[in-house]
C-alpha cells in the first residue's frame, strides 16, 4: 500500500473514532509528525478525503473535518440504505444460504452488554447482508458512505442508539431472506436505515 493510501486509511479512522472532531482545523505539519509521514503524502491524502466527504479545504486556511450534524445524516443514511438494499437484492442464494449465520449474530446483538461490542456485532450483520452481491464497485461506494456514518454510531459514542429497534428490524429482514424474498428483504432494510435516520437525528439533538 502506497503511503498516501496508509495516511488517508489512517486519516479516515481517526475521523470516523473522533479522534479527530467535527470543525477541527488539521495541523498539517503536527499530523505528519504524528503519523511518521512527509507532508505530500499527508496532503495527497487529505485531497482524496475531501472528495470523499470527511475534510473541507479553506484557500489559505488548509483543511479541517467537515461538520458531523443532522444535515449530514439526512443525507448520508438514504444514500446507504439504498446501497445496502441493491446489493442485498443482488445477493441471490449466498445471501440465502447465509441466513441462519445473519440470526445468530443478531441473537448475539441483543445479548450484547458492551456498546463496543453491539457496534461490532452490527456492523457484521450489516456486512452480511451485502458482501455476496458481486459487485466490488458497489461495496467500495458502501464502504466509504459507512465511515461517514460511523462518525454517528461510533461505539465510543454510544454504541447501537436502539438496540431492541435494531434487533426487531433486523429480524423482520432475515426472515424475508430465508423465505426467498429478497425484494422485500431490500424493502425492509430500506424502511431500516430511514428509522434509523430519525433516532440518529434524535440522538444527536440530546446529545450535541
Amino acid at each position: 500500500m502506497r503511503v498516501r493510501d496508509q495516511a488517508k486509511a489512517m486519516l479516515q479512522a481517526m475521523i470516523s473514532d473522533g479522534s479527530l472532531a467535527s470543525d477541527e482545523r488539521l495541523d498539517e505539519v503536527g499530523l505528519s509528525h504524528r503519523m511518521g509521514i512527509s507532508r505530500t503524502p499527508l496532503r495527497e491524502a487529505l485531497i482524496a478525503l475531501e472528495g470523499e466527504g470527511f475534510v473541507r479545504s479553506v484557500p489559505h486556511k488548509g483543511f479541517s473535518v467537515t461538520t458531523a450534524n443532522e444535515e449530514m445524516v439526512r443525507e448520508l443514511f438514504p444514500i446507504i440504505g439504498a446501497l445496502e438494499a441493491q446489493a442485498l437484492r443482488m445477493s441471490g442464494e449466498a445471501v440465502i444460504a447465509s441466513a441462519p449465520v445473519l440470526s445468530a449474530l443478531n441473537n448475539r446483538l441483543a445479548n450484547a452488554k458492551n456498546k463496543a461490542k453491539s457496534h461490532e456485532i452490527d456492523r457484521a450483520i450489516h456486512h452480511g447482508f451485502v458482501e455476496h452481491c458481486g459487485n466490488p464497485r458497489l461495496l467500495k461506494l458502501l464502504e466509504t458512505q459507512c465511515a461517514l456514518a460511523r462518525r454517528f454510531d461510533g461505539a465510543a459514542a454510544r454504541g447501537i442508539a436502539n438496540p431492541a429497534g435494531a434487533c426487531a428490524q433486523h429480524a423482520k429482514i432475515i426472515a424475508a431472506i430465508e423465505a426467498s424474498d429478497l425484494a422485500r428483504a431490500g424493502e425492509l432494510l430500506l424502511l431500516h436505515w430511514r428509522e434509523g435516520e430519525i433516532t440518529v437525528i434524535n440522538w444527536l439533538k440530546k446529545n450535541t
